[in-house]
């Protein structure tokens, strides 16, 4: 009997949130956009683009010193 009982409930309270779950997608608001969207095509503007430096030499950071080469003499 309670088994009853308690799939009663669960199925009526079950309902319930499911009608109110339907009666939110009536109401919806218009929001308008804050920003402008962002275009991922095309050239970026000139403001972003930054100019080149010269590459420097690279340092080693990570495993052994760089080898010593002797020129040997002919």
């Amino acid at each position: 009997m309670s088994k009853k009982i308690l799939s009663f409930w669960r199925l009526l309270l079950g309902s319930f949130i499911t009608l109110l779950g339907f009666g939110s997608c009536k109401t919806s608001k218009s929001v308008p956009p804050k920003n402008e969207p962002v275009v991922l095509y095309g050239p970026p503007p000139p403001s972003v683009i930054e100019k080149q430096r010269p590459i420097d030499e690279m340092r080693l950071l990570y495993g052994v010193p760089p080898v010593k080469v002797e020129k040997l003499k002919e």
